[in-house]
């Protein structure tokens, strides 16, 4: 299968959620038949995730298919500040490199959210269950983020 058709079968997907409230997969996979993309739930299934579709509590029992909104950054930083108070242990750093010890379990949590940061100093994160090493681009851009990482913690040395 083509990455154009890919492409092509989530913005069909979006484009159907976003004009009707669609609970099922099955729903969703006689929809694109219709337009003549015969696919399976699977790929449905992994189409959705990609495509930032979520399903959201509508009523009491009742679900609906939605495209997730991109997070604006206050509310991304006012999660990592909860995340922070209440998992993370410690923080450390050397050259471009920050070290953050959380609580077992909950190092990729605390990770996505800085993921979804994206900050171009970020290059990126690797999460273990209890480490993150965080890749800045340079020590001195290393610097700044550890000082917006250690006031969002209120961490005091």
């Amino acid at each position: 299968m083509s990455e154009y058709t890919k492409r092509f079968r989530q913005q069909i997907l979006k484009k159907v959620i976003t004009e009707q409230e669609i609970g099922d997969q099955n729903l969703l996979l006689d929809i694109l038949k219709k337009q003549g993309l015969e696919t399976t739930q699977a790929t449905i299934s992994r189409d959705l995730e990609e495509a930032g579709i979520v399903k959201v509590r509508v009523k009491h029992g009742i679900y609906k298919y939605a495209v997730q909104e991109k997070l604006s950054e206050d509310v991304i930083i006012s999660h990592l500040t909860i995340f922070f108070e209440n998992f993370v242990i410690s923080i450390k750093s050397t050259k471009n490199f920050i070290l953050i010890k959380t609580t077992p379990g909950n190092a990729n949590g605390v990770a996505s959210l800085i993921d979804k940061l994206e900050r171009k100093e970020i290059l990126g994160t690797i999460a273990g269950d209890d480490t993150i090493l965080i890749i800045i681009d340079t020590d001195k851009n290393r610097v700044m983020i550890e000082k917006e990482f250690m006031a969002i913690l209120k961490y005091r040395r």
